[in-house]
């Protein structure tokens, strides 16, 4: 048999394409040879969001007891956390199984690897397909000298007890996420970074004041650092010597970023490049150099983000078997970094859209939300928004707030559809709300 399409991975975005593709009246087969639902269901977005909601009840329960709560003495059961975690992963699992077999995708458990620009095998299984969509995913980036002292942050999903201390390498996403619930569960947090800031492609102001805060919660950030050596005492107890200092630790994560997980697939046999960064060279319409294959989500190192690998999922899909273009704003992407405070953006920022020769200027808003009423700590939120001077267009917002992931959905709406400074200030605010300052800023 020669499938019309056999994607290669189970991932949110494999699975969104096999689906669109068989909705179409395509042949379709998927192969994965781990669990469905790739890195954001298994070790990414979803777990990674459970750990944070279990660390928000020390801080939640601070604030309230300035409300007059004697909250008295709580204690986390680490270990029934993590086995309700990990049911909610198995629940997802079959979800996802459940939808390829609703839509009649024929599933092949393994891994797959090119023979040529057409066929592939799985195990002793040699199969061929019209066009193949490559969507892998990736995997953690380790410092290779140190990897038999660090962890990765796929394994931080199955830690066996919270340590007193952890070590946490990187200044991205996934290290200020650890960095953060780590410390609100009540550990000691280092941070190493070799930058001289924290998430260094967000805003600035945002970054700053971030960086501030986390200080504030005692999380220690080393930055212009990196490790020299690692030596281990004792079981679960480490040193290590940085280029500035020396610091001890009980647990190291190792939070560097990821890369793509395209090492086994022999694309070379298919006639596929590979840019200089190990991803796969795609054109805009998710084509790789060879024109039957198409690549989606980190294996093309482009907005690693889960909804942009279904978006792209679903567009490859509606072209192959559809003969539709579907149109996505893919300039305009909004994200959220589940930090605390949470920090959230869509579009440009005031310095990038200066570099595109964007005459335009910023508002900004700094306050201390209702909810804090009662503590004596600082500005909690800050809300800023940039705008085009010529047309009044809203092309950034960027925020810092404990709802920053839930506002920037509604202001990527906003930012997307073209909304003027004007269609802000228009719009009736809801009181007494923290959003409410993004109408009268």
């Amino acid at each position: 048999m020669i499938y019309d399409l056999i994607v290669i991975g189970a991932g949110s975005g494999g699975v969104r394409s096999a689906r669109i593709a068989s909705s179409h009246g395509a042949k379709v087969a998927i192969i994965e040879g781990n669990k469905f639902g790739g890195t954001c269901v298994n070790v990414g977005c979803v777990p990674k969001k459970l750990f944070y909601y279990v660390s928000q009840f020390n801080k939640d329960m601070e604030n309230y007891s300035s409300y007059g709560w004697d909250v008295g003495f709580s204690k986390l059961n680490w270990k029934k956390f993590i086995k309700k975690k990990d049911n909610e992963i198995n629940r997802l699992n079959g979800i996802y199984r459940n939808i390829l077999t609703k839509n009649k995708i024929t599933i092949i458990e393994g891994y797959a690897s090119f023979i040529d620009k057409n066929t592939i095998k799985v195990g002793k299984k040699i199969i061929k397909a019209k066009k193949f969509i490559i969507a892998t995913g990736s995997k953690p980036r380790i410092a290779e000298e140190f990897k038999n002292y660090i962890h990765s942050s796929d394994d931080i999903f199955q830690l066996p007890q919270l340590p007193k201390k952890m070590t946490i390498l990187g200044g991205g996403y996934i290290a200020i996420e650890f960095a953060c619930i780590f410390s609100n569960l009540g550990v000691k947090i280092d941070i190493i970074y070799r930058g001289d800031r924290i998430l260094k492609d967000f805003d600035k102001d945002i970054t700053e004041r971030l960086q501030e805060i986390m200080k504030k919660s005692k999380i220690k950030i080393h930055l212009n650092s990196h490790i020299k050596d690692i030596k281990k005492i004792d079981k679960n107890n480490y040193e290590m010597e940085l280029n500035k200092k020396r610091i001890k630790t009980n647990y190291i994560l190792s939070a560097i970023g990821r890369i793509p997980n395209v090492q086994n697939l022999d694309l070379n046999k298919a006639k596929i490049q590979i840019n200089d960064d190990g991803s796969i060279k795609a054109n805009r319409v998710f084509q790789t150099t060879n024109e039957d294959i198409y690549a989606l989500g980190d294996v093309i190192n482009y907005i690693n983000l889960t909804p942009m690998a279904i978006r792209q999922g679903h567009y490859i899909s509606e072209k192959l078997f559809n003969k539709k273009n579907l149109q996505y704003d893919f300039k305009n992407v909004p994200t959220a970094v589940f930090s605390s405070p949470q920090l959230a953006t869509v579009g440009l920022t005031l310095e990038a859209a200066k570099l595109n020769r964007i005459d335009c200027y910023e508002l900004k808003t700094e306050f201390k939300s209702m909810k804090k009423s009662f503590r004596k700590e600082n500005n909690d939120t800050f809300y800023k928004l940039v705008i085009e001077k010529n047309t009044k267009k809203v092309i950034g917002a960027h925020i810092l707030s404990d709802d920053a992931g839930e506002l920037i959905q509604l202001l990527g709406v906003l930012v997307v559809s073209g909304a003027t400074i004007d269609d802000f200030k228009k719009t009736v605010a809801v009181h007494p709300t923290s959003s409410e300052e993004l109408i009268t800023i």
